[in-house]
């Protein structure tokens, strides 16, 4: 039989997880697996052999539970042989077996007894046997219960009581019925009673279950007798707030046997605890005897407890008001031996959870009490209010609050209320936030002037203008361009806007225009600015070879070709291309190779134009080739003459080109200047790029293609003939109209003088030029950009010192 139901237990156990497949929501799969969020990995269906598996690492499964009535209410006709569910009633699994018609109980077999006593049965109780105070139950001892049972299977029933002592007995219903249970009795009754009284209550639980009978059984007093010295009462051990009493506090007192026999005496709870003691006086006379305490004290104080006790000789059998000090709370701090935790810094809000001091105290005497710190530095500390529940060396953790208002270390006062023997003090360390400042990067200004190759002086310096959040060691400096840097260091004492001077250090190298990006130490998060600086070019040399108003040294005042270079707001001091002394223009003419080199030690040139009407020969060729190669000067190339125009330029470069005739054949050619970025195209004078310049009267001329590793600044209107371009090497550039430079004030032709300027030389466009009346041509602002591009060519290229060979 106890084999077969273990059998049915397990197949139970196996159906539990089939009857919970949730009908049909998994019918569509091969097997089912469902995971809760304790699980994030392994495998999505269920195990092998299994259709259905949960899985979870902190929860179970949860199946019907109903009392035995609700589960004796299922129709017959619904009971499934296996059909499961949880019986609150017994706290048991149970389960229907459709063989036996019956259900079982998984927590044995027969399932656990459901049965009662009545009332009438409860007045049929009987406690056999006799029962005194102090002496201990024997097997004559027992408990008569009857019981009706309504469902036959186990049974466990106690009859207990609060005087020491209980019944207890256990087995088997076989069927439903009325039954006499006897329960074996233990324990010893430590009180008795007065004739009279009903005794001890007794009650009475079935299977876990009490029941509403609850019966009496009288316990004989016992016949001791004895007087109480109450004077000779001692307190014995400590006894503080919190700490749960042992064996070691007690009551000592001397008491005058007159009777022998079973003792007792016991004191009224107060204040979370009480005494109590008992034995047997085998002999008479004065004896000590001792009582136990039991409980926590919760409060400090005196606690006056009455003592009473089972002699017979009651006026000599107690004693009132018998006194017991518990101690306040008493704890020293050791704030030498505190440490804090957490992160602390200037303007960072604490954290009661993260922001603590973990303070050592010696606890004298336990109880309630709050240690806590002043307010310092915008912060505080307590440990709220707490219990010190043990003796001796501990800890307390004081949490934080508050804001610091400044990074350093703050001295705060620990307190403890009640019981600290005084107070204490401990450093809390806060750091200052790192220094923080922006900076107004378009309030930045630069004083001294800037010319290259003069080394820096105290004069040179960049004022810029701060906004300081926190104060502290700052460090502010630029990168290091043309040869020079700016910086400063020092310490900001206060916040607030303010301005600090860098000063810079070096000797520039080049002119130009460069820009310095300022960087600094600060944590705020806009901590670069830019800055740019002009430094003024040196005086350039320029020489012009050619006839008339075509070469800058030969022509007048008022023709663009000298005017525009002349012209101190184009090229000067204060000018658009700042430089020191402007340019000196020379008239070379048309020299031979030797005049040109000559002149070209003696003057140190730096720019060399060729105009209309010179046709260099191979030795000249040769001599502005070793020019541009070598001494890394600039030859501005501007020639219709198609013949001699190869030679120059493949000559100079080493290149192979051609030239070819306007597509037009009768002059007056447009051309496009090319749609690029570059700096002959789009500088300091105005941006060209894409527009058109002209060529004067009727004789330009064009390149096949441009050499390789140049760079095309204009074409023919309307095709790929290059009419200029600049090698990328080398400063060298070359145009195919010799006029394309000629221009005079006021002069409205159409055909020619394409370099239209203002008075005093100031470039401007010139406007319905050439066939087409809507086209306005460049030329004098090309020409000014130019030799602007040239002057930086020259200051940062041309070798001054470079002897020909």
């Amino acid at each position: 039989m106890k084999n077969y139901i273990n059998q049915i237990q397990k197949m139970t156990l196996a159906v539990i997880l089939c009857l919970l497949s949730f009908g049909s929501v998994f019918a569509q799969v091969e097997t089912a697996k469902i995971k809760d969020g304790t699980i994030s990995g392994g495998a999505t269906k269920a195990k092998d052999g299994a259709i259905f598996e949960l899985e979870s690492n902190n929860k179970g499964m949860l199946i019907s539970r109903l009392t035995t009535a609700q589960r004796n209410a299922i129709p017959t006709a619904n009971l499934s042989n296996g059909l499961l569910i949880f019986n609150t009633n017994s706290n048991c699994f149970d389960y229907w077996d459709s063989l036996r018609v019956q259900w079982l109980s998984m927590c044995g077999t027969p399932p656990p007894a459901v049965f009662d006593v009545s009332a009438a049965q409860c007045s049929l109780v009987i406690a056999n046997g006799t029962y005194k105070q102090g002496v201990t139950l024997s097997g004559d001892n027992t408990l008569t219960v009857p019981v009706t049972v309504t469902q036959a299977g186990t049974y466990t029933m106690t009859a207990t009581t609060a005087n020491g002592y209980y019944f207890e007995a256990s087995g088997n219903f076989p069927t439903a019925g009325v039954y006499d249970i006897t329960l074996k009795g233990t324990g010893r009754p430590n009180t008795g009673y007065a004739t009279g009284d009903p005794g001890d209550v007794v009650t009475v639980i079935l299977n876990g279950v009490v029941c509403d009978c609850t019966p009496h059984i009288y316990i004989e007093k016992a016949s001791v007798d004895f007087a109480i010295s109450c004077g000779s009462l001692t307190t014995i051990g400590s006894y503080n707030i919190g700490v749960a009493l042992t064996a070691d506090n007690k009551l000592t007192l001397d008491v005058n046997v007159s009777n022998t026999g079973f003792w007792s005496m016991k004191t009224n709870t107060v204040n979370g605890y009480s005494f109590m003691g008992q034995g047997t006086f085998t002999t008479t006379g004065l004896q000590t005897v001792e009582l136990l305490a039991t409980g926590t004290p919760v409060a400090s104080g005196t606690d006056l407890f009455n003592l009473t006790s089972n002699a017979n000789t009651v006026a000599g059998g107690s004693c009132n008001a018998v006194p017991v000090v518990i101690a306040p709370v008493a704890y020293t701090m050791n704030c030498a031996g505190a440490t804090q935790s957490g992160v602390y810094m200037q303007n960072v809000a604490l954290n009661s959870t993260n922001n603590t001091i973990t303070l050592p105290i010696n606890v004298t005497a336990t109880g309630s009490t709050t240690i806590s710190t002043n307010t310092v530095n915008g912060v505080s500390f307590s440990s709220g209010p707490i219990v010190l529940t043990k003796l001796g060396a501990d800890t307390v953790v004081l949490k934080g609050s508050g804001t610091p208002t400044s990074g350093a270390t703050t001295e705060l006062t620990v307190t403890g209320t009640p019981g600290a023997g005084g107070e204490c003090f401990y450093n809390l360390t806060i750091a200052a936030q790192p220094i923080a400042f922006t900076m107004t990067c378009n309030s930045i200004t630069t004083s001294g002037s800037y010319v290259p190759n003069v080394a820096m002086t105290s004069e040179n310096s960049m004022a810029v203008p701060v906004n300081v959040t926190y104060k502290g060691d700052y460090s502010i400096s630029t990168n290091t361009l043309n040869g020079i840097s700016f910086s400063a260091t020092g310490t900001f004492t206060s916040t607030g806007a303010q301005t600090i001077t860098l000063k810079a250090s070096g000797t520039p190298t080049a002119g130009g225009s460069y820009s310095y990006t300022i960087s600094t130490n600060s944590t705020s998060s806009s901590v670069t600015c830019s800055r740019a600086i002009t430094f003024a070019y040196r005086q350039m040399i320029i020489a012009g070879i050619g006839d008339g108003l075509y070469n800058p040294g030969s022509a007048a005042s008022g023709e663009t070709s000298y005017a525009v270079l002349n012209n101190a707001n184009n090229f000067g001091p204060n000018g658009k291309v700042q430089m020191l002394g402007g340019f000196k223009l020379i008239n070379y003419g048309g020299p031979s190779a030797s005049t040109l080199k000559s002149n070209i030690i003696r003057d140190n040139t730096d720019i060399i134009h060729i105009a209309y009407n010179f046709q260099p020969n191979a030795d000249v060729i040769a001599v502005l080739a070793e020019f541009v190669k070598d001494k890394k000067g600039v030859v501005i190339f501007a020639s219709e003459r198609d013949g001699n125009i190869p030679n120059v330029i493949n000559g100079i470069l080493g290149t192979n080109v051609s030239t070819v005739a306007a597509n037009n054949g009768v002059g007056r050619n447009i051309t496009d200047l090319a749609n690029i970025a570059d700096p002959i195209l789009n500088g300091p004078f105005g941006n060209t790029a894409g527009f058109n310049m002209g060529g004067d009267v009727d004789n330009s001329i064009f390149l096949t293609a441009a050499p390789a590793n140049s760079t095309v600044l204009a074409t023919e209107k309307g095709s790929s003939k290059v009419f200029s371009f600049r090698d990328n090497t080398y400063g060298f550039v070359f145009i195919g109209d010799a006029g394309y430079n000629a221009g005079v004030v006021n002069n409205n032709q159409n055909g020619n003088y394409p370099a239209r300027m203002q008075s005093g030389g100031i470039p401007v466009v010139k406007p319905s030029y050439g066939y087409d009346s809507n086209v306005t041509v460049y030329n004098s602002i090309f020409y000014a950009n130019l030799f602007a591009w040239a002057v930086d060519y020259a200051q940062n290229n041309t070798n001054t010192k470079y002897t020909f060979k």
